[in-house]
């Protein structure tokens, strides 16, 4: 009888301890490690991770495609003459202005311009707002053409980094590649007008290697970058 006893409490015991065992086991799922729904939820891309410029934007971007993405209390609705929509009007860091060649309806997108020193916004290998002269150049990889400063000290690069150079055909890395939808441009200015030439070249056309401009380099930054579309081309 005794024996018996014995035997049920170890038969209790053992069931006591497995039970204990499944209800210690941690989850397959481990500490740090997030369940597939929220993998699913963190994935999903962020307000910030449309400011590319020219990332996915394309001719035909409408203004109802920018009010989906950004949220509609985002999107200003300008009455000026040109259509004219203004992402963020109350952050600069977000703020960029939107135009189009179809005014009443705001589609055919023309172009995005971000110009805000504050701007998180980002063009093609990180070119921003604030980056120097000589960096620009770094990134390109060549030299590119651009349309000499004008009487406020500013300059233009327009679908020109891969200007043909002898036998070289290479394209500058900012150049339009395979996905883009829309040119992406720069503007240049000075960082402090103090530290200028009395003069600054100002051709039409101005290679980024010209003398003149080297030394230029620390004092000449982008103060606006563009996406821009062309009715001309036929994006496939």
């Amino acid at each position: 009888m005794k024996r018996q006893i014995v035997v049920s409490c170890l038969k209790l015991l053992a069931l006591f301890a497995s039970s204990m065992l499944v209800a210690c086991k941690p989850n397959s799922t481990s500490e740090g490690e997030k369940s597939p729904e929220i993998q699913e939820i963190s994935s999903a891309p962020t307000t910030d991770a449309f400011l590319i410029l020219p990332g996915d934007y394309a001719q035909g971007t409408a203004v109802t495609d920018l009010e989906l993405r950004f949220g509609q209390m985002n999107v200003h609705r300008e009455n000026a003459e040109d259509p004219t929509v203004i992402l963020f009007p109350n952050d600069p860091t977000r703020r960029a202005i939107v135009t189009f060649y179809e005014a009443s309806a705001l589609d055919e997108l023309s172009r995005i311009t971000v110009s805000e020193p504050s701007s998180l916004w980002r063009g093609k290998l990180g070119v921003h707002v604030g980056m120097t002269f000589s960096k620009l150049r770094e990134i390109n990889g060549k030299p590119f053409m651009l349309t000499g400063f004008d009487a406020q000290h500013r300059a233009m690069v327009i679908d020109s980094w891969s200007p043909a150079i002898g036998d070289d055909a290479t394209l500058g890395a900012l150049d339009v590649t395979e996905g883009d939808r829309l040119y992406f441009e720069v503007e240049l200015g000075p960082i402090d007008t103090s530290k200028l030439p009395t003069k600054l070249p100002d051709e039409y056309q101005l290679s980024s290697d010209d003398p003149r401009l080297l030394p230029l380099g620390e004092l000449i930054q982008v103060t606006a970058i563009t996406a821009r579309s062309s009715l001309d081309d036929e994006w496939e």
